[in-house]
């Protein structure tokens, strides 16, 4: 019974007669359920697709002539336009799920062969754009792999570009395909350079494996492109950081506070180069030195944290919520220097944070 093309043809005119039904109160501009509305056009779209498929099967081993091919592609032909304005329709509504099944529709009912013959896949302009909504609504929908279907498709809608590979790559890290998401984030570096997006995620990701010698080169390439672009020089100054490179660093974030005040990062990095620098001299002076090299171990240690001090404390101002960074710093740097009412407040204040702390524990 199921193999019988007759019940999916039938089944379609059930769903053409709902959606006449609508298209009629739309015309004496009565109330009209536009979910009915195109959900009736996904039906015909699904039981006819079907009786075709199960018709061309039956006819395979047989010199029958077709008795719905006709009706099929006129009927699908005059409905086609409403499965992307019904795909529009739901994703105006934030239901992705419907969006998604109406765009996947548009897209495969054009490859099914009572289209294929046309070549909508290649001649028709709202093709790229109904993949890029298809894969958008799989995105907003966490449906991460099937972000990926039309993802060839999406990528000839030119002008939304940044997001198709944004939606990818960020698929690709929930799916754990770190190989492809870093393909992802260089093809964004690529096609739209202009969004940062994908170099901050990049060297996001080298920093997190401790790639640093592989995100400098980056920065180095990507510099070379466009001089004026801070974040490039930025991103570099935080790879020369990690490499404990502390004098390039600071010129580097000298030279960007010159072109670029409101970057509170800078002063953080500014801050720890010195402070860095500070706490190895400090931790590793050997107590078996002479009077004299004590104290010059202990002089050139204090000299970095007063350069460290004004710095560090501009990025506490600026970021006063960032506690994590600036606290433990501070509170070295005012014991070290001998700030007794300062160090006081910040001990205090640590103290504080230690408690609240353990009561959430």
């Amino acid at each position: 019974m199921r193999e019988d093309p007759e019940l999916y043809f039938l089944a379609a005119e059930v769903q053409r007669k709902i959606n006449d039904a609508q298209n009629m109160k739309m015309y004496l501009k009565q109330k009209t359920d536009t979910n009915v509305f195109f959900s009736s056009v996904h039906g015909i779209f699904d039981n006819l697709l079907l009786c075709d498929g199960k018709e061309r099967v039956l006819l395979s081993n047989s010199k029958k002539k077709s008795a719905y091919s006709s009706k099929i592609h006129s009927t699908l032909t005059s409905y086609y336009p409403n499965l992307f304005n019904g795909g529009l329709y739901f994703l105006k509504k934030k239901n992705y799920v419907e969006a998604d099944k109406f765009f996947s529709m548009y897209i495969n009912a054009a490859q099914s062969p009572v289209f294929v013959s046309e070549g909508k896949i290649d001649k028709d302009s709202k093709m790229p754009r109904a993949a890029f909504w298809s894969m958008t609504s799989c995105y907003e929908n966490k449906n991460y792999k099937d972000v990926f279907k039309f993802d060839q498709l999406a990528m000839k809608d030119t002008a939304n570009w940044d997001y198709s590979l944004r939606y990818k790559a960020l698929s690709s890290a929930c799916l754990k395909d770190t190989l492809r998401m870093v393909e992802e984030l260089k093809a964004g570096i690529r096609l739209v350079s202009e969004d940062l997006f994908f170099f901050s995620h990049l060297t996001d990701y080298y920093n997190s494996i401790k790639a640093y010698d592989t995100a400098l080169l980056l920065c180095d390439s990507l510099i070379q492109t466009d001089e004026k672009q801070m974040m490039y020089r930025f991103a570099k100054s935080v790879e020369l950081f990690h490499l404990k490179r502390y004098d390039e660093c600071r010129d580097l974030c000298q030279m960007i506070l010159k072109n670029d005040t409101t970057n509170v990062d800078v002063y953080y990095y500014l801050a720890s180069c010195y402070f860095s620098e500070a706490i190895v001299i400090d931790d590793n002076i050997s107590p078996d030195l002479n009077r004299q090299k004590y104290k010059q171990q202990k002089d050139k240690a204090k000299s970095l944290y007063k350069q460290s001090l004004p710095y560090m404390e501009t990025y506490r101002a600026k970021r006063p919520e960032d506690r994590v960074r600036w606290a433990a710093p501070l509170y070295r740097i005012y014991l070290s220097l001998n700030m007794g009412k300062q160090f006081a407040e910040i001990d205090q204040l640590m103290k504080a944070e230690e408690s609240e702390d353990k009561k959430k524990e």
